[in-house]
């Protein structure tokens, strides 16, 4: 298969591996906190329809269930990923769903949905663009959309220079392999403007990366699974890459590496009628 018919989860990322489970646990304990607060902060309450695309761990999923389902709200979460719909489906919740759905291909969902949220998905698209088309076009009236997506941030400032190639080659080897764009959250929140979105905001965060904490181990682990394709393409060496990962399993070791960047906005109401 050509690199630009390769998408996420065609054994570049994705699948169903321990390594992979343990990567996405990995993120869920780094972005967690911070998306549900920002949730919060947007007026996430009981009785809300949510969809959660590319549901990963599933633990986004989750936690939207336990806050909207008191008044009839309800989660819809969905991926392409069967192995991530497994993690996601793991310990059933009233009311939430799980389904396989590809953003891209499939049609949009019946449900018109009070917030639509995705979270490190549509940088890894190549039709990212059409993609939040859609996505906004399954918002209800008020509806809000919240995109979280990784930014290009610090790999060149980085003072250890094995950490700061193997990052950039693996920044490079997903831009050349499957398309995703880590400078694409710059637009934000210009691209939910011009899509007549309203209440615009965004905000970007960088973690802390070392201390074995959750975010190196989420990069160690994404540096595993990459490793072969950055080698085949000769975007870093086998040194630099064996000595980042020891630095990213270093207690003492501390860096930071990529940013999150998340936009939102909110779909105008009805208009009321007069006459």
């Amino acid at each position: 298969m050509k690199n630009d018919e390769l998408r996420y989860g065609d054994d570049v990322l994705g699948g169903a591996s321990e390594v992979e489970r343990r990567r996405l646990v990995a993120i869920a304990e780094t972005n967690d906190p911070t998306t549900r607060a920002l949730l919060r902060s947007l007026g996430l309450t009981a009785g809300w329809t949510c969809w959660e695309v590319g549901a990963g761990a599933g633990t986004v999923a989750t936690w939207l269930a336990d806050q909207v389902v008191a008044d009839g709200g309800s989660v819809l979460a969905t991926d392409i990923d069967d192995a991530a719909l497994a993690m996601a489906s793991a310990a059933p919740q009233p009311g939430l769903s799980v389904q396989r759905h590809d953003v891209v291909h499939d049609p949009l969902p019946d449900t018109r949905f009070h917030l639509i949220h995705a979270r490190f998905v549509l940088e890894h698209l190549r039709e990212r663009e059409d993609v939040l088309d859609r996505l906004v076009s399954a918002l209800a009236p008020n509806g809000i959309i919240v995109i979280e997506s990784v930014a290009h941030g610090f790999i060149e400032s980085s003072p250890h220079a094995p950490l700061r190639e193997a990052m950039s080659g693996l920044e490079q080897v997903m831009a050349a392999t499957i398309g995703t764009d880590c400078s694409w959250a710059r637009n934000f929140p210009a691209c939910f403007l011009a899509r007549g979105l309203t209440d615009l905001g965004a905000q970007a965060r960088i973690s802390s990366t070392g201390g074995r904490n959750a975010s190196a181990t989420c990069w160690a682990l994404t540096l595993q699974r990459l490793r072969p394709r950055i080698l085949e393409q000769g975007l870093s060496s086998a040194e630099a890459l064996d000595a980042a990962d020891q630095l990213l399993s270093d207690p003492m070791f501390f860096d930071f590496v990529f940013s999150s960047i998340a936009g939102w906005g909110r779909r105008k109401g009805l208009r009321e009628k007069t006459g």
